[in-house]
């Protein structure tokens, strides 16, 4: 088969997962970009991967930003012209990227990059089954009858003790305004397709700050630090609202019964 002069063959196992990646993450580095790919087996070459990557940006698929960030590498989001070749293929929301605009701000780009970090760690654990993205969400909460409260970052599904188990994601980089978490509360207390619930964190003082937001909800609603995640993912020690008690994440999705006392991570927190 001959193509136009200038035009580009995407290949379906190599091309297409790149470029859903990226859909999915938002803005991502070139290092996680290569990570992902490499534990879905689309990806094992270095040279290879960059050399895809360079050919996507200069068809107008991927967006390049070079930022002026201390140990920052490249980072890449999708194009409206590879938003609208993924439409075509079935991709949630993937006709609108305005979000993935910087603007005057680069809040977004910093939580979605650590966001990739969480995703990663649980992927490398081998236990994670599906990580359903906000942008998937938000399509199934605008689109159906059969979506969420609430617009989650991540609805995560991991197999343990034989067992796949489900929680809701919040990674909660920076504060909200005091009136916002009341609504927050409401939504979680009205979910219904979702059990667990997870805040993470990135400091003590934002932890403090949310978990007293959401100390009167309904529904537990349980609290970890990013940085202890990172490290230790489902052994996170976390603890639920309104309750002194710590447990590992591990035991709160299979409802396990041993309770495990961490307190040097949370002697400094009241709830």
């Amino acid at each position: 088969m001959r193509y136009w002069k200038g035009s580009i063959a995407l290949s379906a196992t190599r091309d297409y997962p790149l470029l859903r990646q990226v859909l999915h993450s938002g803005f991502i580095t070139h290092s996680q970009l290569f990570e992902f790919l490499r534990l879905d087996y689309c990806a094992s070459s270095r040279n290879a991967f960059s050399n895809r990557v360079l050919r996507l940006v200069e068809h107008g698929l991927l967006t390049r930003h070079e930022l002026p960030f201390i140990n920052r590498e490249i980072v890449y989001s999708v194009s409206e012209t590879g938003a609208s070749e993924l439409a075509g293929k079935g991709e949630y929301h993937a006709s609108s990227v305005e979000h993935l605009k910087l603007g005057s701000g680069q809040s977004r780009l910093h939580h979605s990059l650590e966001l990739n970090e969480i995703h990663l760690a649980l992927k490398r654990t081998g236990t994670l089954v599906y990580w359903t993205p906000e942008m998937e969400i938000r399509s199934r909460n605008d689109l159906t009858t059969a979506g969420y409260w609430k617009y989650y970052d991540a609805v995560v599904v991991v197999r343990l003790a034989g067992q796949d188990c489900r929680f809701a994601l919040e990674y909660e980089r920076t504060p909200k305004a005091a009136r916002q978490y009341l609504s927050v509360r409401k939504r979680i207390e009205q979910e219904t397709s979702i059990t667990h619930f997870l805040y993470l964190v990135p400091n003590y003082d934002l932890l403090w700050f949310v978990a007293d937001k959401l100390s009167e909800c309904k529904r537990p609603v349980h609290f970890g630090l990013l940085k202890d995640f990172l490290q230790l993912t489902l052994a996170l020690p976390v603890r639920r609202n309104g309750s002194p008690v710590s447990m590992t994440l591990t035991s709160v999705l299979t409802h396990g019964q041993a309770v495990q006392k961490t307190g040097s991570l949370w002697e400094n927190i009241a709830v």
